[in-house]
């Protein structure tokens, strides 16, 4: 039991974040699908860390310690997933052909549209992290800045169960057959009064699921191994963005 329950730690560890982690030849469906109830949880740790470093920077310049806040989010945890949000948007946006786990790498490349790369994604991510996070540091509102990560891991956990898993997408079908609906729903009832108190960002990540979601079913047949990481840092840009504006 425990070891199961370490694992499926590992599992969440290795596709959320940068940390490293021990090496681990290969998982089960029944780890992976236990790694998805960990997702909110490390969110919430991740957001915790941001705060109080949010916190702490509050007496140096908004725009200086919106670099330093950005740095540590960016290297815990987003690049790793800057890539896929590039894939996607290519194929959300612009029709690029859909990019499923397994397929060679060239395949992986040429998927990537040429009116956004990679350094597109990641210019405009930032930047819009940056004068977000500006915005909250300056006015103090470290809460915001720590529903984020948790708000934008629970929702792609939602997005997991149900949604469609696009054809010949083996690797995001493996988090489905054993999927937590039981700690899903949990989690969704402790997040309701979470949802209350920070209002209109979350009511705007939740839109911006649906959309893409609707998206998503019309350009690649479902789900993706892509997706998965291109929501996450999504849904964060637009929450911190929305929580700014209404700061």
């Amino acid at each position: 039991m425990i070891t199961v329950f370490f694992r499926s730690l590992l599992v969440a560890l290795s596709v959320l974040t940068l940390l490293p982690v021990p090496a681990v030849s290969s998982f089960s469906a029944e780890e992976k699908g236990r790694g998805l109830i960990w997702f909110p949880i490390i969110g919430a740790l991740m957001g915790l860390v941001l705060a109080v470093t949010a916190w702490k920077l509050e007496t140096l310049e908004p725009m200086l310690a919106s670099v330093i806040l950005l740095t540590v989010w960016m290297f815990t945890s987003e690049l790793h997933h800057l890539d896929a949000l590039a894939r996607s948007i290519s194929s959300w946006v612009f029709g690029a052909r859909c990019q499923v786990k397994g397929e060679a790498q060239e395949g992986a490349l040429s998927s990537v549209s040429p009116h956004l790369g990679v350094m597109g994604v990641m210019a405009l991510i930032m930047m819009i992290k940056f004068a977000a996070l500006s915005v909250l540091i300056e006015y103090k509102v470290w809460p915001y800045i720590m529903m984020a990560p948790v708000a934008a891991r629970l929702l792609v956990v939602a997005l997991i169960g149900f949604t469609p898993i696009a054809p010949n997408e083996a690797v995001a079908h493996e988090f489905r057959i054993e999927f937590p609906y039981a700690g899903l729903f949990i989690w969704l009832l402790m997040a309701v009064p979470v949802a209350l108190v920070v209002g209109i960002p979350m009511f705007i990540m939740f839109v911006m699921l649906v959309v893409v979601r609707f998206r998503m079913k019309q350009t690649c047949g479902g789900l993706t191994w892509d997706s998965i990481g291109a929501m996450i840092v999504l849904l964060e840009t637009i929450g911190l963005f929305a929580a700014a504006i209404s700061a």
